[in-house]
């Protein structure tokens, strides 16, 4: 995608967007409400042309070469519909037909757990199940890229679990990219291995996951005995910001990642230290740091 904008009126959706997707990863794009995912989403799959600028999949440009490229990309919008008074198989056998895939209707509705609804009408189908229906239409043409908005929206745990590890293998065991949107971090931390992070219709940050996931050494939380005299003594240190009381412990914010020392001066003190638990830092906290006003 460059530079890409779509308006609405006078309303702009997503503005001046660029963002490159790797071939083989799983790019998950985070934001909160009215960011503009389902507007990225929907021009990334070529249902909603942007008013604006260039995206090109395969190297061909998307808008004049979509018939080209939609033989090679699976898409799943949101709320997918189908006709109520088909069967499961059928729409399945229907949409295999209509894009000249020859894969195996069984096969398919056995990967995303649907084999045993196959002669269920769609309007008989729970919302979950809707949704894997959806899925299993995505990944019908055994698509080199797939779409996903949301895909896991009504799914309970079990069946979001299944889905995600669905995916990851999609992309481990057979190289499909996967682009997807969620509100949910933990999907995002299962899934990606990158993160994109919209706000206010434009891309406010575009990282590795493991980095944004990695220990914060300036941050420990302390298991240590005594801990209202160690609280004491860490107030008088320049270098420790804060000490807050935690259950089992203490909470401590260095200025510098110097865990090490904090732990050698403890001891010297004469404290029996458990433990020195550096902080995790959570795709949630980077979500808010790079999108509170």
């Amino acid at each position: 995608m460059e530079n890409v904008t779509k308006r609405y009126g006078r309303t702009v959706a997503v503005g001046d967007l660029s963002l490159e997707v790797r071939k083989g990863e799983v790019l998950g794009l985070l934001g909160p409400n009215g960011a503009g995912k389902s507007t990225t989403i929907g021009m990334l799959s070529g249902l909603i042309r942007p008013t604006s600028g260039r995206i090109s999949v395969f190297g061909l440009d998307l808008v004049r070469d979509h018939v080209a490229i939609a033989g090679r990309m699976g898409i799943l919008v949101e709320r997918p519909t189908f006709p109520e008074y088909l069967s499961v198989r059928r729409v399945l056998k229907i949409y295999g037909l209509l894009s000249g895939s020859d894969a195996s209707v069984e096969s398919v509705m056995a990967r995303t757990g649907l084999a045993h609804v196959a002669r269920k009408h769609v309007g008989a189908l729970s919302v979950g199940m809707r949704q894997r229906l959806g899925i299993a239409q995505a990944i019908l043409t055994e698509p080199e890229l797939l779409v996903l908005d949301e895909p896991t929206s009504g799914l309970d745990v079990e069946g979001t679990r299944d889905t995600l590890r669905f995916l990851r293998r999609l992309c481990d065991e057979v190289g499909v990219t996967i682009v997807f949107s969620s509100h949910q971090m933990q999907e995002v931390e299962a899934l990606c291995d990158r993160v994109a992070i919209l706000n206010e219709g434009g891309l406010v940050a575009c990282e590795e996951k493991e980095t944004l996931l990695s220990w914060d050494l300036g941050e420990v939380d302390l298991l240590v005995d005594r801990p209202e005299e160690v609280e004491t003594l860490l107030a008088e240190l320049a270098w420790v910001l804060s000490v807050d009381t935690r259950p089992g412990g203490l909470h401590v914010h260095l200025d510098e990642p110097k865990s090490d020392e904090l732990a050698a001066l403890l001891v010297d003190r004469g404290f029996k230290l458990s433990g020195v638990v550096p902080h995790r830092r959570t795709l949630e906290d980077y979500f808010l740091k790079v999108t509170e006003p």
